[in-house]
């Protein structure tokens, strides 16, 4: 004390600064509240049965709401132009906006899908793998919500080609597996169909929790394929897709937002 010195806080850096900003967003919670609030309509539900139903709820809700709560934030030109200015990498900054936005909405998110489980009466094991399977719904949009804010550095465009993108997953998915695996029926197309199949999130987090929580029921080609190729290693494919196609997803948004003019 006697030098003199004062003790200035560490400022926070680009993954502190999005993280705060997204996990202190009323509409964070907004959204988050919505699971146990939906969870309500199933607590006369057995406990697996109910879990399922919020996460049909989370599957449909959280991917456009995740777009819609980073790609603004992330595409601001005028944050862009600040990046700029200074001697960072702009790949290495955005990349840690990034993480720093979608971890911002693990908590609230996450903290939604335990009050969800609550309200269903889901016992530990049922509570946790609803939240991981959120988290992996998080973190994957999350990523996609990076890219197409460096794709466009403009909010309401990133919001419109998330939007597109998820739509195009959840409504054409199916559909277009289907067709592809018609038109190739007579040729080895088998290997790049589980490709394919496998690699969709939202799928590969249903099939895993039905696997979790023991439920019967595989509907649709992820969950045969799943249950063929994996079997009980559906849980450790899930974890997968989430992290390596995040982290792809990352890494090309880091390089696209690098190759922009300043």
């Amino acid at each position: 004390m006697g030098s003199g010195a004062v003790n200035v806080p560490r400022p926070l850096g680009f993954a502190g600064l999005h993280r705060r900003e997204l996990a202190r967003d009323p509409w964070s919670w907004g959204v988050a509240a919505l699971l146990p609030l939906t969870a309500l309509s199933w607590r006369a539900l057995a406990p697996e049965m109910g879990v399922m139903s919020v996460f049909g709820v989370a599957a449909l809700l959280l991917p456009p709401a995740v777009l819609a709560l980073t790609a603004p934030r992330l595409a601001r030109r005028a944050t862009w132009a600040f990046w700029g200015s200074l001697a960072l990498r702009p790949a290495g900054a955005f990349r840690g906006a990034v993480i720093g936005a979608t971890t911002g909405l693990l908590l609230p998110l996450c903290a939604g899908a335990a009050a969800a489980a609550a309200v269903v009466g889901a016992p530990p094991a049922a509570a946790f793998a609803l939240v991981a399977a959120v988290a992996a719904i998080v973190i994957a949009y999350g990523a996609l919500g990076g890219l197409v804010a460096a794709a466009t550095l403009e909010p309401a465009k990133a919001v419109a080609l998330g939007a597109v993108v998820w739509g195009v997953g959840v409504v054409a998915y199916e559909p277009a597996l289907v067709a592809l695996a018609v038109v190739f029926a007579e040729r080895p197309f088998e290997p790049w169909l589980v490709a394919l199949v496998l690699a969709h999130p939202l799928e590969v987090a249903r099939v895993a929790l039905l696997r979790t929580l023991e439920v019967p029921v595989f509907v649709g080609p992820t969950g045969l394929l799943l249950e063929r190729w994996w079997g009980q290693a559906a849980v450790a494919w899930a974890a997968g897709v989430a992290l390596l196609g995040a982290g792809g997803l990352l890494l090309l948004a880091g390089a696209w937002l690098a190759r922009r003019p300043r």
